[in-house]
């Protein structure tokens, strides 16, 4: 066994070809990184749904977010930077507009609040639909902001320690957390909107008006970010949302074209099937594709969900076919993140396809979260990099630790390591966990850079939660870029 700490962390590039490890210190010092480019999202139109007063409250608060927001008092600052301001003189380089034609009020009439708990969220979440439609067919927006006030998340939130099904996806890792007996409000919303073509961000009231925080944590029971904080997340996927490229991956002239791809699984609602959902990230650039894959089927002896060799066939099929529609080639190399292991019929079937296609650079690797922790006497957790080789082929890898640049561990609770089997890579482990912690910062929701999963595997599971409620299986009307599930 071997433990090693890499370093050093994995830059981001950002404008004008400057990299820097933070996402927040490099929009701040270098904007961002297609700022330069004509066709980015230099004048961003905005939407709103929601109540009058949720939306006038979110109006205000993106008003003084033009403006500079001070940073959180603290002994970290690089934890806690300011945020400069969303104008188009300098960090985004973007301007938000909207008019009174771009607001739509949802009313909740009487009958909608009848029925049980998961009729009232189908109810509401067709009202907010329709008042969606109606905002897009009438004004061309790029964003729409759902602003559901507190009265509406009432009716829609189950409150924190409600009762839930004991019964989570029957996978060896555990790999996905309960299925609650309740339908999720945000999830339904996004799925029935898949068709509209214009990406949605959901605003909790407590991110405009801290004055909501007591009544949200009734429903959302997590620590309130400074103000500046959920200033960088919020405008940085709404960036992102509006076909902005706040950031990429760094790199080498002398690597091959990559293509990365996470397989997760998700069950149906009625919990009769189980499907392959697939989060594609085009290289470095983030840029998400989204594929559902066909039936999956539960293993007898080990209860691990697996493919068939034509359903992942199939599955890698469609991948790449969207990768090439859309750079007019194959990629030179396809790395694979998957939630579960290879079963010999997977590995057949993607092996075949890329065979066929004459892709001979491929890692395939089975990713999960581990329970293996190591400690360090006396300190803070292990650093966010460590590696530990348990032999030629398994490792664990700390991407949430303490954090160098931060001067801290950003958390409260111990950090969970990250397996990875490399039993059908070729590239050598530690070339690979780099990989995992760059893929681990494109994350377009969280602008600090120590989040847990590569956004493959978060994405794909990200995408599964919403895919289920679908009411169709036919998803050819509906988006496939990942700004829309996120």
């Amino acid at each position: 066994m071997k433990v090693e700490f890499l370093q050093p962390e994995p830059n981001l590039e950002f404008g004008d070809g400057n990299e820097f490890v933070d996402m927040r210190f490099g929009i701040g010092c270098y904007g961002t990184f297609d700022y330069t480019d004509a066709n980015g999202p230099r004048k961003i139109k905005l939407g709103f749904v929601g109540s009058e007063e949720s939306v006038a409250l979110l109006i205000d608060w993106i008003e003084k977010c033009k403006f500079e927001i001070p940073a959180k008092p603290s002994k970290q600052p690089r934890l806690f930077p300011p945020f400069p301001g969303f104008g188009s003189n300098h960090s985004f380089h973007s301007t938000l507009t909207w008019s009174s034609r771009e607001f739509k009020v949802v009313t909740i009439p009487d009958d909608a609040k009848n029925g049980s708990f998961n009729d009232i969220v189908s109810n509401v979440s067709t009202l907010y639909v329709k008042e969606i439609e109606s905002l897009i067919e009438n004004s061309k927006v790029d964003v729409v902001l759902c602003a559901p006030p507190m009265e509406h998340l009432k009716l829609v939130l189950r409150a924190t320690g409600d009762e839930v099904e004991n019964a989570s996806l029957p996978t060896a890792d555990d790999e996905q957390p309960p299925e609650k007996r309740w339908h999720d409000f945000h999830d339904q919303l996004k799925a029935r909107s898949l068709h509209l073509r214009v990406p949605l961000q959901y605003i909790l009231p407590a991110t405009y008006d801290e004055s909501k925080i007591a009544a949200q944590k009734r429903f959302k029971n997590r620590n309130q970010q400074d103000e500046a904080t959920r200033a960088w997340n919020l405008f940085t996927a709404i960036y992102y949302k509006a076909g902005g490229l706040p950031w990429r991956m760094t790199r080498s002239d002398a690597d091959v074209r990559s293509c990365y791809l996470g397989i997760s699984f998700f069950q149906t609602l009625d919990k009769e099937r189980l499907y392959a959902s697939s989060a594609q990230v085009f290289n470095e650039l983030g840029e998400g594709v989204i594929v559902r894959g066909g039936l999956a089927v539960k293993d007898k002896d080990d209860r691990t969900i697996h493919l068939d060799e034509e359903g992942a066939y199939d599955l890698i099929q469609l991948a790449l076919e969207a990768f090439k529609n859309e750079h007019g080639h194959f990629p030179a190399r396809v790395v694979i993140h998957k939630s579960s292991d290879y079963s010999e019929e997977e590995h057949r079937g993607i092996t075949r396809f890329l065979k066929e296609k004459e892709i001979t650079h491929f890692d395939l690797l089975y990713l999960s979260e581990s329970f293996v922790r190591l400690f360090r006497t006396e300190t803070y957790p292990p650093l966010r990099g460590t590696l530990w080789q348990l032999d030629d082929k398994q490792s664990v890898l700390y991407t949430k630790g303490s954090v160098p640049f931060y001067e801290t561990y950003p958390a409260i609770y111990p950090p969970r390591s990250l397996y990875i089997d490399t039993t059908y890579a070729q590239r050598s482990i530690r070339d690979l966990a780099r990989e995992c912690l760059a893929l681990t910062k494109m994350n377009w929701n969280n602008t600090r850079f120590d989040g847990q999963l590569p956004i493959t595997l978060r994405a794909a599971r990200q995408v599964g939660t919403i895919l289920k409620y679908l009411e169709t299986e036919d998803t050819s009307k509906v988006s496939q870029s990942y700004r829309f599930y996120m």
